[in-house]
């Protein structure tokens, strides 16, 4: 279960950075945060690699390591949306 979690939000932060990084940025992620595309990008990498991490914990059916990978996977995640969300309602 938590394999799958963790596969699912991964994947999803990846897809959201990834699209992030080919619009425009708004005035907080750009400004405020300095969120360049590349930043983005990044992320969206580093989302990859959970992802790759959740894939294999759910092969082996290693649920411990899914639960650490989701307690490192989670503050990335949060930090990375709270760099952006609120620069949305700008858009």
């Amino acid at each position: 279960m938590w394999s799958v979690l963790g596969l699912a939000a991964a994947l999803a932060l990846s897809v959201t950075a990834w699209r992030r990084s080919a619009v425009p940025a708004g005035y907080y992620d750009g400004q405020v945060y300095g969120m360049t595309p590349a930043t983005h990008r990044r992320y969206a990498m580093v989302a990859i690699g959970f992802a790759v991490a959740f894939a294999l914990a759910a092969a082996a059916r290693f649920d411990t390591g899914a639960i650490v990978a989701l307690a490192l996977f989670v503050p990335v995640a949060i930090f990375y949306m709270s760099s952006f969300v609120r620069g949305a309602e700008d858009e």
